[in-house]
Parts: structure tokens; sequence; C-alpha cells
């Protein structure tokens, strides 16, 4: 998902890059899906197409870990995997705990999102901790997981059979392949965001990440040789969440999706921001994966202990109580990346036995 810092990989043998225009458009894209979700902080906006972020964060992990890892395939892809799952699994895990804390506040006081027993809490807890999905609802203890699962999918995908997609004309074929399954699974299900998020849509969201995911390996590979304009990233950040706001019908999010999205990334790739505007996009690439783990968890617990504890609709105060909520989740996450997230993985790394290496500066991990 997300992060500069520290990753458990070998040392790249290419020169270390940083892509700070694409660490800001990672952090656009979460913020707006915390607009989408905390809607009674912020009001309705289901009518926008912001879930499509999730396309774009798929297209950016293919891109950036094939910046950070193709070359050191052929020799490590077992240790790829691995360091995936160390990447990945911390903030997984805390966003996890506090879906756990909110399923037992709803079994103790009969309300909650989900309507939880203990033979569904019992049923779910071991899939949750392993990272997998459940039998019923894929994650229920935080849904916004399923792209997490998608993700260390599709990086098994691609750590499995690296030989043959060394070749540019065989992920060309992979990509038309995916693109084919991802149009044939809309017009199936009539959704593109909601592919993936259950375990009736499971075949359309593994077209969904393939897609994206291996589109922006292909991206990253001919993204030196592609002559290109360099826009101002001020424009990007801007043109992104206006174009997720858009009130788009199923077919034009699918064009979207498949067409205009991995276009952010591309032009993202060849140009990066000064001064302010580049501290600030570095800054929320660093937090960005755990603002996406955790923001829905800590939405959704605040609300109802204020709702239950003091008898006090924040809704009445929205979008001002929203406002406030970005204004304390994004340095919250920042320091959960720091005093939680990076020692975690260090801990992992250890336990693991895998060489803990300063990474690029650079976001690499995707949600």
């Amino acid at each position: 998902m997300l992060s500069s810092g520290e990753l458990m990989c070998p040392p790249a043998p290419s020169a270390p890059r940083t892509y700070v225009t694409l660490d800001g458009l990672r952090g656009i894209a979460a913020l707006s899906i915390v607009l989408l979700h905390c809607f009674r902080f912020f009001g309705d906006f289901t009518w926008s197409s912001v879930a499509l972020a999730v396309d774009l964060f798929f297209v950016l992990s293919g891109f950036v870990l094939a910046h950070a890892y193709e070359a050191k395939l052929p020799t490590g892809a077992a240790a790829f995997v691995k360091a995936r799952v160390i990447r990945l699994y911390p903030l997984y895990l805390v966003g996890t705990l506090l879906g756990i804390i909110e399923a037992l506040a709803a079994i103790h006081y009969g309300k909650g999102s989900i309507d939880w027993t203990w033979h569904k809490f019992w049923s779910a807890l071991p899939f949750a901790l392993v990272m997998l999905p459940t039998p019923g609802a894929m994650f229920p203890f935080n849904g916004v997981m399923w792209s997490i699962f998608f993700e260390l999918f599709i990086n098994v995908i691609w750590a499995a059979f690296w030989r043959p997609l060394q070749s540019t004309g065989t992920m060309v074929a992979v990509i038309l392949l995916s693109a084919s399954g991802l149009a044939v699974s809309v017009i199936w299900w009539g959704t593109l965001t909601g592919l993936g998020t259950s375990w009736g849509t499971f075949a359309g969201g593994a077209f969904r990440v393939s897609y994206s995911f291996f589109l922006g390996v292909l991206l990253y590979r001919l993204h030196k040789r592609i002559p290109l304009p360099k826009l101002p990233p001020w424009l990007l950040f801007v043109a992104l969440p206006a174009i997720l706001f858009l009130p788009l019908s199923t077919p034009a999010r699918l064009a979207v999706a498949v067409l205009v999205l991995p276009w952010f990334v591309l032009l993202g790739s060849q140009v990066e921001p000064r001064g302010i505007i580049a501290a600030a996009a570095h800054q929320l690439g660093i937090a960005s994966y755990a603002i996406y783990s955790v923001h829905k968890r800590l939405y959704l617990l605040s609300y109802a202990a204020v709702l239950q504890l003091l008898s006090l609709d924040l809704q009445l105060f929205a979008p001002w109580i929203g406002v406030a909520f970005l204004a304390a989740l994004v340095p919250a996450c920042l320091l959960l990346n720091h005093f939680i997230d990076q020692p975690a993985r260090r801990s992992l790394a250890k336990w693991f036995g895998t060489s803990l290496v300063t990474e690029r500066k650079n976001a690499t991990q995707a949600p």
C-alpha cells in the first residue's frame, strides 16, 4: 500500500528514484475514500465515483512494485511475497482489531453496522487474523480489506508467473484478457465498483485487479520511452478528485478505470512537485495506507461512542465534524505509521529472518 521508510527486501540494482507525485495521487485517492465511507460526517457521496480510487491504487501498485522489485523477481520471488505480507500485515491488523472492538460492542449493545452474534464472531476471527476472507462476508471486521486481499492475490500471481510475464507480449495479452473479463463482469453484475467486494463477485474482482496491476507494471516498463507532456503536478492533484466525484454511469466508470486513471500514473511519473506541495504529497503518501486501513472503523467507533455515551448525533454537525475528523486522522495516521507500523515491520523482518534495508523514498505499497 504506501509509505516511505523501510521495506524488507534486497537493495535494487537501479539508482533510487522518488515518485512524489504518485505519493500525492495515492494520498488524495485515500482521502476521497474517507469522504465516501464517512457519510454521516461529510454528507452523502454515494452518487459519486470515488470507489474508482481502488482501481487507481492497483495501477499505482503495479507501477511502483515493478520499480522496486521486477529486476529481483528472478532470484527472489518467494522473498518478494514474504516482504509484501510483512509490509501489509501490521496496519491490516490494526484495522482488524478496531473492527473486533466494534464487533464486541455491537454484541454487547445489540447494535452495529453488522448484525453480530458470538457464532459469527468466532467463525470470522481465525480467517481475519491471517488475512483471509471468511466464508460469509469476506472481511466483516474491516470491509475495506477486500482490496488488500486482492493486492496480495495479484502479488502472488506475479511472483508465481514472473518468468512468462517478463515478456512484454505476454503481459499485453494478460492485460487484454483481463480487460475483456472485466468488461464481461461489469455487464454480468451491472457494477464495476462492487466487483471483488463479495464472494458473489470474486471473479470480477480478480479481473479488476489483474487488469489494473499488470497495466501498472507495463506502464513502468514503458514510461521512460513514451514522450509525454510534463503537466504541473498540482493540475493532476486537482483533476483526480474532480473525476472521482463525478456522478458517472457504470459504463462511464468502466471507461474511466480502463482508459483514464492509468494516465494519471503515467503522467505523474514524469514530473515531481517542489516546495510545500512536494512536502504535503510526500506526507500523504506516507499516511495513505494507514488512512485506508483504519478510517472506516475509527469513524464508526467514534460515531457510535458519542451517540451511546452522550446521546449526541454527530451527523448534525456535518460537514464540519468531517473536517475535524480529517484534521485529526492524517496526523494520527502519520504517528501510527511511525510508532506502530514501522517497528512492527522491523520485528516481523527479524522473526522471518528477512533483512531490513532502507527503501526508496517513495510510496511503493498499495492498499
